[in-house]
């Protein structure tokens, strides 16, 4: 029964997972940010990929 007690009174692993759930959080909002980038990255590179091949012109 006292080690019961002693384990809900530890406030060590709190931090703990405080700093997890802050990991988390960042987690979700960099990998969030990384899809709206990336999608906006393509169309520059799309765009530039286009204007730097110019029109097809016909071989004979």
């Amino acid at each position: 029964m006292r080690s019961v007690r002693r384990f809900f009174n530890d406030k060590t692993g709190a931090t703990v997972i405080e700093y997890g759930l802050i990991a988390a959080l960042m987690s979700v909002a960099i990998i969030s940010g990384y899809g709206a980038f990336a999608g906006s990255l393509t169309n520059i590179f799309n765009t530039v990929s286009t204007t730097l091949s110019g029109p097809a012109t016909p071989t004979n």
